[in-house]
């Protein structure tokens, strides 16, 4: 504690009135303040002396630093403009480095294309392709089509220059022609033959080494050799120059091979019914069995052939007048059906009406029968088999789809032709249902019209029959009277009057009540 702090207290209390002083208090404040002015002194110039010695270090000291704060400061300023260098740099490098990446994307995009081009190429190749070409194009298309695939991952277009060196090689060839010699199968009688073929822009032709065949190559699915198609129009003599390299005459096809392949694929018709499978044979089957039904009944139709109603009207006109011999005279004239018809009816004109129409009924529903028989199965034919080639068709579309399923839908030519195979059992079954409707129709309408007549025939024969037996049945009675009204030994009078009293007898046992029926054709001499 500083010893001036009590007597600094006490002056201070003095000063204020709040201690009284006494005189040696003031003597010894008085000495204190003295001494307190002198310490005070003494440390104010010692103060001073190191305030001054500090300004004079802090000057010594200050130079160097403001020296070494300018040079700080020198430093910063370029350290902040190298900064600012470096940020323009990395912002200029950025700019290249969008550019650079914007050009690589670009050069990415043209090598796919390329690359893309190089395999439509290599696909165009691979169809150009002409039969009968060596193997060993398709194995460096082969190899080509695998360089192309790790291409496309790595970003080398050398494969795509490789490709087009190889299609500028093969169109240099193809312009000017050449040849080749190797074996080929003869397509009419699959013989495998040695001759020599010539590639000719898109065609391909062939010669057999003795120069006995000459033709047009196509290819064949399946066949690991060329398929030669002949031509009998193209002498080979006219053909050989070409095959030799000297000038000639080829033959050349317009439709580019569509109307050759055309051919291949319609095949003959045993390929076509093949190709619908169990189906297809089983509607031919009944379609046999429709055609033999349709012979069948042309046969009954034949058969139920009846006279015209005018031939008719004359020999009932002949029964009406009760004239049942010369009716039966003019049968043999007739035709069968309406022979039988009147035939039984003449045999059995003498019974009553209800008996003669149950006859004649009966004839007509054996008739009937018989020759609508086997009808209605041939409309079930001609009802099931469209039903039958529609299952056919949809059996062959489930093996379409499931070879869809495991192949795709890459080739449509392959997934065409199968769909137009699946169709052979539509086709078969329509063929089939088509004409057997139509001949089931046809033969259901005049059976019934021929059937009509004949109903018609028996009804007027009825009426007939019954007008003839009230003619004849007054003249029979008549008979004995005007026989004994005769001259004539009185014997003979005597068994004509007992024969007319017999057939009296007769002709009214046989009649039934309101109905009046003459004696069979037979009797008539008994009575005359």
């Amino acid at each position: 504690m500083s010893p001036f702090r009590p007597l600094l207290a006490s002056f201070s209390l003095a000063l204020l009135g709040l201690l009284p002083l006494h005189a040696a208090d003031q003597d010894l404040l008085a000495e204190s303040l003295e001494r307190a002015g002198r310490s005070y002194a003494e440390r104010l110039a010692t103060t001073s002396t190191d305030l001054n010695n500090a300004r004079a270090r802090v000057l010594r000291e200050k130079t160097p630093l403001l020296t070494r704060w300018q040079e700080l400061e020198r430093q910063a300023l370029a350290l902040e403009n190298q900064i600012n260098r470096l940020k323009t740099s990395k912002e200029q490098d950025q700019e290249k480095r969008r550019a650079l990446a914007k050009e690589n994307d670009l050069l990415r995009k043209n090598l796919g294309y390329l690359n893309t081009l190089a395999g439509d190429g290599m696909k165009s190749l691979e169809l150009s392709l002409q039969p009968g070409e060596p193997t060993s194009v398709a194995q460096r298309l082969r190899e080509l089509q695998g360089l192309l695939e790790g291409a496309a991952t790595n970003g080398d277009g050398k494969v795509a220059v490789e490709v087009a060196r190889l299609g500028l090689a093969r169109l240099r060839q193809g312009l000017g022609g050449y040849t080749l010699d190797g074996p080929a199968l003869i397509g009419n009688d699959t013989r495998i033959v040695q001759g020599r073929f010539a590639f000719a822009g898109p065609e391909t032709f062939f010669l057999a080494a003795d120069a006995s065949q000459v033709g047009i190559v196509r290819t064949r699915e399946g066949s690991p050799l060329p398929i030669v198609h002949l031509i009998a129009d193209w002498p080979a003599e006219k053909a050989a120059p070409v095959f030799k390299g000297a000038q000639g005459i080829l033959m050349a096809d317009p439709s580019g091979g569509k109307a050759l392949h055309l051919i291949e694929t319609q095949g003959s018709m045993a390929d076509h019914i093949h190709r619908g499978g169990v189906v297809a044979y089983a509607i031919l089957a009944i379609g046999a069995v429709a055609l033999l039904l349709i012979g069948l009944k042309c046969r009954d139709l034949l058969q139920l052939s009846l006279d015209r109603p005018e031939t008719i009207e004359r020999l009932l006109q002949l029964v009406a007048a009760g004239e049942f011999g010369k009716a039966r005279d003019s049968l043999p004239a007739l035709k069968a059906t309406t022979r039988e018809l009147l035939g039984a009816g003449l045999d059995k004109v003498h019974l009553p009406k209800e008996l003669l129409e149950e006859s004649l009924d009966a004839l007509l529903t054996r008739q009937r029968l018989h020759s609508e028989r086997r009808l209605p199965l041939l409309a079930v034919i001609a009802t099931a088999s469209p039903l039958m080639g529609l299952l056919g068709t949809v059996m062959g579309m489930v093996k379409t789809f499931a070879l869809i399923t495991v192949f795709g839908t890459g080739n449509a030519g392959k997934l065409s032709s199968g769909i137009s195979e699946v169709l052979v059992t539509t086709e078969l079954g329509l063929a089939v249902a088509i004409p057997s409707l139509v001949a089931h129709g046809y033969l259901s309408h005049r059976i019934h019209k021929q059937l009509a007549l004949l109903e018609r025939y028996a009804f007027e024969f009825v009426l007939a029959a019954e007008q003839g037996k009230l003619l004849k049945a007054p003249a029979s009675a008549a008979a004995p009277h005007g026989t004994a009204i005769g001259g004539g030994n009185s014997t003979a009078q005597h068994n004509a009057s007992a024969a007319a009293t017999s057939s009296s007898a007769a002709t009214s046992t046989a009649t039934t009540p309101g109905t009046a029926t003459a004696l069979p054709p037979k009797s008539a001499p008994a009575g005359a």
